[in-house]
C-alpha cells in the first residue's frame, strides 16, 4: 500500500455515519444473540431485565439492555463472558475488579487481528509510516498495555521495540542510539525518563530523533502533554484503552487533537448520566459506556467504564467520520490510577482487614521524579504485641498480591494517627500533581 496515503483504511475511516450505524446495528444484533445463546451470565441478566435478542431492532434499543460493570462481571468468573469454544482462544488478558478476582478477557485469532488493525490505524493517524520505529514502554503481561501497539506496528510495517517498563537508562540509550521515531508509555514514565536523561547530560529533544509520543493509562492534561513534547522533542498524543476491550487502540488523537477518535466499526460508545443511566445529549459530559461489536471471544455489552467524558459525531477536519471522545476528566467509582494500574480503595480496605493488629491506616499517594508512589501508614492497635518491621513486610506482600502495586509500608504506634476505635478507619491523602485532590482526605 502507498506510504503517502493519508489513511490506513480510508474506506472504513471515512465511511458515512449512516453506513457506519447500519454496520453497528447488525453487529450489535449479532453480539446480543450470541451472548444470549452461549453465556449463562448474559442470558440470566437479560431474562431478569425482560429483554430478548429480537427486541434489538435499532441502535437506540441498546438502551433496553442492562448495564454491566466490574462488580457485576465478577459473577461471570471465570468463563461467563466467554462466547466461543475455549479451544479457539489464542490469548488471555485480564482487568482488575474491586475484589481479588480478575476479569478474564479471551481473544481469538480474529480478535488479535482486529486489535492489530485498530492499532495500525492509530499509528498511521499520528503520522508514523512503514520503516519507522516505535519504542513501546507500556507493560507486557496480563494487562493489555504493551501488546496492542506491538501488534499494530508489525501490521503497519514498523519496527516495534518491546521495551516494557523499567531499565530506564537502557531505554534512553535505545532512543538516542537507534534514532527511535516514536514512544508509547504512561505520561508519568515519560517525565521520569526525560528527567533521568537530563541527569545523564542527555537532552532528548536535542540528541534524539523522536517525533511522536502516544501517552495513556493515566490522567493527563493538555499542558502536561505539551511539556512532554518539549522535554522529549516530539508531538504528544493522547490514547485511550481498557483491558476489558483489548485496549490500547480504542481511541486516539489525530493530528488535529480535537478529541480522540473511536472506531465505530468495532465499538458502540454511549455517554450516560452516571446517576440515572439515561443517555445525555451529544457533547454533554457523562460516563462512557462501551459495547464491543466485533468481539469473537469475550462479550462486553453496555459495559460501564466509569470514565467521565463526552461524545461527538461532528466531522473532524482530518476527514475521519467516526465519533470522538473528549479527554477523560475523572471517574465515577472512586477508583485511583496508580502507576497505570486501577486501584480500588475498597480493595485496600479489604486487604488491611486481614490484619487484626492494625487500627487506623492512611494511604498517601505522591509523585517522586514523575512516578507514582504509594505509602501505607498503619497504626497498631493498643496492646498489639507484634514486631513492626515484620508486620510491615506482611502488609506489603499482601497488598502487592491483591492489588499488584507495591507500596512502602510504615507501621506506627497506637495513637499516632487518631483515636483507637473498634474498626479500622481509612484515610487517603493524594498529593499528586494533576490528581485534582491535593491533600483531600477521604474517610
Amino acid at each position: 500500500m502507498p506510504e503517502h496515503r493519508k489513511f490506513w483504511n480510508e474506506e472504513i475511516e471515512t465511511m458515512p455515519r449512516k453506513q457506519l450505524e447500519r454496520m453497528q446495528l447488525e453487529r450489535l444484533k449479532g453480539q446480543v444473540e450470541r451472548a444470549y445463546s452461549t453465556s449463562t451470565f448474559y442470558r440470566e441478566l437479560y431474562q431478569k431485565a425482560g429483554v430478548r435478542p429480537e427486541d434489538i431492532r435499532s441502535l437506540e434499543d441498546v438502551r433496553k439492555l442492562p448495564f454491566v460493570d466490574k462488580t457485576s462481571a465478577q459473577d461471570a468468573y471465570p468463563f461467563g463472558m466467554l462466547v466461543c469454544e475455549l479451544r479457539k482462544i489464542r490469548e488471555l488478558h485480564s482487568a482488575t475488579t474491586p475484589s481479588r478476582q480478575f476479569l478474564p478477557v479471551y481473544a481469538t485469532k480474529k480478535d488479535l487481528s482486529d486489535w492489530a488493525e485498530r492499532c495500525a490505524r492509530v499509528l498511521w493517524m499520528v503520522g508514523l509510516r512503514p520503516g519507522d520505529s516505535i519504542q513501546n514502554s507500556f507493560r507486557f503481561g496480563l494487562s493489555t498495555g504493551g501488546f496492542g501497539f506491538h501488534y499494530g506496528a508489525m501490521k503497519a510495517g514498523m519496527m516495534s521495540i518491546p521495551a516494557s517498563t523499567g531499565g530506564t537508562d537502557r531505554q534512553i540509550d535505545l532512543i538516542v542510539d537507534l534514532g527511535v521515531k516514536a514512544v508509547a508509555m504512561m505520561p508519568s514514565y515519560g517525565f521520569y525518563l526525560a528527567m533521568r536523561a537530563h541527569e545523564r547530560g542527555i537532552d532528548l529533544a536535542r540528541d534524539g530523533d523522536l517525533k511522536v509520543g502516544l501517552f495513556g493509562a493515566e490522567p493527563t492534561s493538555p499542558q502536561m502533554k505539551d511539556r512532554l513534547g518539549e522535554l522529549m522533542g516530539l508531538t504528544a498524543y493522547g490514547e485511550y484503552g481498557m483491558n476489558e476491550f483489548l485496549g490500547p487502540g480504542m481511541a486516539c488523537h489525530c493530528l488535529h487533537k480535537r478529541g480522540m477518535h473511536t472506531w465505530a466499526d468495532h465499538f458502540l460508545v454511549e455517554c450516560v448520566d452516571p446517576d440515572s443511566g439515561e443517555v445525555v445529549p451529544e457533547g454533554i459530559p457523562g460516563e462512557l459506556v462501551w459495547t464491543w461489536l466485533s468481539a469473537q471471544g469475550t462479550a462486553m455489552i453496555r459495559y460501564r467504564s466509569h470514565d467521565i467524558s463526552s461524545v461527538t459525531w461532528e466531522r473532524c477536519p482530518c476527514g475521519r467520520t467516526h465519533p470522538r471522545i473528549a479527554r477523560i476528566s475523572g471517574r465515577t467509582d472512586g477508583a485511583l490510577s496508580i502507576g497505570g494500574y486501577i486501584v480500588y480503595p475498597s480493595k485496600l480496605q479489604d486487604v488491611m482487614g486481614l490484619f487484626p493488629e492494625v487500627g487506623d491506616f492512611h494511604v498517601i499517594l505522591d509523585s517522586v521524579k514523575g512516578l507514582d508512589c504509594m505509602t501505607i501508614r498503619a497504626q497498631l492497635r493498643v496492646g498489639a504485641g507484634v514486631e513492626a518491621e515484620r508486620l510491615a513486610l506482611r502488609i506489603c506482600d499482601a497488598i502487592r498480591s491483591y492489588v499488584v502495586v507495591t507500596p512502602r509500608v510504615e507501621v506506627v504506634p497506637a495513637g499516632t494517627l487518631g483515636t483507637e476505635v473498634g474498626e479500622s478507619r481509612f484515610r487517603m491523602i493524594d498529593y499528586r500533581r494533576g490528581s485534582g485532590r491535593y491533600g483531600v482526605r477521604t474517610e
